[in-house]
């Protein structure tokens, strides 16, 4: 009789173990499946995030440059409203809400070294030595599949001009202009072409377009401003009172900035 309830006890024993190696094990898969869909799930959040700040950068980009060409200050307005439903229909199942906020229209802003009065997000200062085009919003988002409420970014474009020097030479009948052209951060855009320049004079009491092909150009670092630099040159037998250099850059963003020829 001791032997069957030595084995009897054995039994209960290894079943017991059985089932305990079998709860941990089932345990495991349901923790790890778990884990492997909320990884999965949340990784589709951060893609969609991502791919929500860099639309909204390329629509400001677009927008500014937009403005830049028609002066329509509703336009950044009216595409960040379109972009925020096309959002919102592009990722149907995740609840997307995003909200667009514009700098206060009363206040003036200190960005890059210029001073700023934002009209709908949007600005342009030109025809002076120093002349910008600007753009800035401040986007909300938020997914309620995810329980992420009130995510905040601010997006901005910017397109800086400035006219270091313009001086003509009466010897070699010669105008030569120095500039710099600078994006968000103060950033110099170095790799502007010909093409993306304009020069008009203002010589003898009136403004004349000058050709490309009457046009010279040269970029390089410059020892003497310590900048990145492009250089215009425009060869005429009279002296301009006033050169006016518009740049266009590869985002399709416009300034136009001024200066006297000494």
């Amino acid at each position: 009789m001791r032997l069957s309830r030595d084995k009897k006890g054995q039994f209960i024993i290894i079943a017991a173990l059985m089932i305990a190696i079998m709860i941990i094990s089932i345990s495991s898969i349901i923790y790890s499946s778990v884990t492997y869909f909320k990884t999965e799930r949340w990784e589709e959040y951060v893609v969609l995030i991502d791919s929500v700040k860099t639309g909204t950068a390329r629509v400001l980009e677009i927008s500014l440059a937009n403005y830049t060409q028609t002066m329509n200050n509703m336009i950044l307005k009216d595409n960040m409203d379109k972009w925020s439903n096309d959002v919102k229909q592009a990722y149907p199942g995740f609840g997307v809400v995003l909200t667009c906020t514009f700098p206060s229209s009363s206040r003036v802003y200190q960005v890059y070294g210029v001073s700023i009065r934002y009209s709908n997000g949007l600005n342009y200062t030109w025809y002076q030595t120093t002349s910008f085009s600007a753009a800035n919003t401040s986007v909300s988002l938020s997914l309620t599949t995810a329980g992420l409420t009130g995510y905040n970014f601010v997006t901005s474009a910017f397109l800086k001009e400035r006219i270091l020097n313009a001086k003509y030479d009466g010897t070699a009948k010669k105008l030569s202009i120095y500039l710099s052209v600078e994006k968000e951060d103060s950033i110099p855009i170095t790799n502007l072409k010909k093409e993306t320049f304009s020069l008009n004079v203002y010589v003898n009491n009136k403004w004349t377009d000058v050709l490309l092909n009457d046009l010279s150009f040269s970029r390089y670092y410059s020892s003497t401003y310590n900048m990145f630099i492009y250089e215009l040159g425009y060869s005429t037998n009279s002296q301009p009172s006033l050169a006016s250099v518009a740049v266009t850059d590869t985002r399709g963003i416009r300034v136009v900035a001024n200066s006297t020829v000494t």
